[in-house]
């Protein structure tokens, strides 16, 4: 189906952009045939829609001779071709209004006056129809490769959350070994879930908020194991944001982050807020959590903000930001992108 026809806006102005020249072929047929205004708009507005719908055509036969690989002298050959032909057609069924038309209105002018202009019109709209139609097929190409590339970038940067995560995980499951082989046992099974279902998850393009809350959940009770009581969440979260549609593995690492560079970092734990907004048509997802400023390890933006980073500007653009903010003790991280609702609630 030609493009122009999937969406009715798009529809709409390309009727719209076809009223000038209805307005070139009035004056023409009204100035050659010497006719009333009357009997030029019983001309012109069959001849500009029947015009407007065999230019269509060209889509066709744009998309069948590819401007990179079709050979210049047999693009000419047969685009030429095709506008006589779409001449020789518009002003075929034409005459044979005008001959219709003729049984009615006692006269209709000088008709045939006007026909050698208007085929040379119709073949010069109907070429550059061509060119116009294939600037469309090079934004269409343009776009589609933007998606593309945009999708492998994605699913790159999704296929290295897990190992990154299964590495933080080990590691903390052998320290824990020594010290506590049942709390190690716990955490190695709860691990186990979480992988399951990130991988479940991961699979697929979007996810509902409420499955990637969900699969937090569950990342946290993993580290609840190994800090116990240290580790305190406050989760505040509108109800309506569990139908927003977000690519999965998004908020687990900005928990991650604010536990390996936050809790993890002070002798008596700490607690991580948590909370998701919906302001008009975005959403806000805030993580925040103390530190020790004075911590050994220096406080740096780990790998899982970068790759989330990246993520959101690969699926979003300039609609997806990452803001991260230090005030005394406090390291805050706030993720804001478009609010869309989830295909199964549309569709519920």
């Amino acid at each position: 189906m030609h493009p122009i026809l999937k969406s009715r806006s798009a529809l709409f102005a390309y009727l719209a952009a076809w009223i000038p020249l209805g307005l070139l072929f009035g004056f023409i047929v009204s100035f050659a045939a010497h006719l009333t205004a009357v009997r030029t708009l019983a001309l012109t507005i069959p001849l500009t829609v029947l015009l407007a719908c065999v230019c269509l055509s060209a889509w066709f036969v744009c998309r069948s001779l590819p401007l990179r690989t079709t050979r210049f002298g047999k693009l000419i050959a047969h685009h030429v071709l095709a506008a006589m032909l779409a001449s020789a057609l518009v002003l075929t069924a034409m005459n044979l209004l005008v001959t219709g038309l003729a049984k009615f209105v006692a006269s209709l002018g000088y008709w045939s006056h006007a026909v050698p202009i208007l085929a040379v019109m119709v073949f010069l709209v109907f070429l550059l129809s061509v060119a116009l139609h294939y600037v469309l097929l090079a934004l269409e190409s343009s776009q589609r490769a933007e998606v593309l590339s945009r999708e492998a970038e994605l699913k790159a940067l999704k296929a290295q959350i897990n190992p990154h995560f299964l590495f933080n995980s080990l590691n903390s499951i052998s320290a824990l070994t020594s010290i506590d082989p049942a709390r190690a046992r716990e955490m190695c099974v709860r691990l186990s879930d979480f992988l399951r279902n990130s991988l479940r998850l991961g699979e697929r393009a979007t996810i509902p908020f409420r499955e990637e809350l969900t699969l937090t959940r569950t990342y946290l009770d993993v580290e609840q194991v190994r800090f116990g009581n240290k580790l305190k969440v406050v989760q505040d979260y509108d109800n309506e944001c569990g139908d927003c549609e977000v690519p999965p593995l998004l908020v687990q690492p900005l928990v991650e982050n604010a536990i390996k560079h936050g809790i993890a970092t002070l002798t008596d734990g700490g607690e991580i807020t948590f909370s998701v907004q919906r302001r008009r048509d975005v959403l806000l997802i805030t993580v925040e959590n103390p530190f020790d400023p004075d911590a050994p390890a220096a406080r740096k933006t780990g790998f899982g903000l970068v790759n989330v980073r990246n993520r959101l500007q690969a699926r979003y653009g300039a609609a997806g930001v990452l803001d991260i903010q230090v005030d005394r003790q406090r390291y805050r991280v706030t993720l804001s992108f478009p609010y869309v609702k989830t295909r199964e609630k549309l569709h519920a």
